[in-house]
């Protein structure tokens, strides 16, 4: 029976979701947790491969289970084994056909970025500390060119290809809007039908380079169109990075 779940995780601790022989990973602690609870080899697909040091609230994992497995038994008995790092925040039986990566239409993400002199200590794996002041303003304007449907080349990490295989990087973004709660946080907060490989971080590092003066706002459509990764800013941290959601 087919399984949609809803993982939280704090990925500090975790080199990315995918499973790595050798090292802890999400899919690693939830495969073997699962699999001791229904009795036999099971493996999660998920939503979206997040890496190293990314966190998730609304991270989304379908698999297979044998009849007669209570959702609620499982989701204890994991979450007892995984909690604090990994957590089960909602199950459900869904149709065979169900697929967490392939039957999505969207996914967000936010990234959290300090911007204050000092940095929180309690914040030091959530956050991407910026001492020099940030503007708010050029960056939003900056963030208002990445909507739409484009090819962001300039934003995703070059995928390892085989003789002759090709691989589009045209996504579709929703929105890419900044928020600023108070005046040290930033948030920036970006839905796409999906993205490419250290997508969202890229766009992040150029932002901030647009908020520091170092690129004009203006010149991300330009930017765009170059389809060029080292034309852009450098990649953000990983730990202000979260998944969080994933639409069906």
């Amino acid at each position: 029976m087919r399984v949609r779940a809803r993982v939280a995780y704090h990925g500090a601790d975790f080199h990315g979701f995918a499973e790595n022989p050798g090292v802890r990973s999400i899919a690693g602690d939830l495969n073997k947790a699962i699999s001791l609870v229904v009795g036999e080899p099971i493996s999660v697909t998920c939503a979206g491969r997040t890496d190293k040091g990314v966190h998730a609230i609304g991270q989304v994992v379908s698999f297979d289970v044998p009849e007669g497995i209570s959702l609620e038994r499982l989701a204890s008995s994991v979450n007892r084994q995984s909690s604090p790092s990994v957590l089960f925040t909602d199950l459900q039986f869904v149709d065979q056909d169900f697929d967490a990566r392939f039957s999505a239409t969207s996914r967000t993400y936010s990234y959290r970025i300090l911007n204050s002199p000092d940095l929180d200590p309690f914040l030091v794996d959530r956050v991407w500390h910026i001492p020099s002041q940030l503007d708010l303003s050029s960056m939003q304007k900056a963030s208002s060119h990445l909507i739409g449907e484009h090819d962001f080349s300039s934003f995703c990490k070059k995928p390892k290809l085989k003789s002759g295989e090709t691989v589009s990087l045209v996504r579709n973004v929703k929105y890419a809007t900044w928020s600023s709660p108070n005046e040290n946080d930033l948030f920036f907060e970006i839905s796409a039908s999906s993205f490419c490989h250290q997508m969202v971080r890229s766009i992040v590092g150029t932002l901030v380079s647009v908020g520091l003066g170092k690129i004009s706002h203006d010149y991300l459509p330009k930017l765009i169109s170059l389809a060029d990764r080292q034309a852009a800013g450098e990649i953000a941290p990983p730990q202000g990075l979260i998944l969080l959601s994933v639409e069906y």
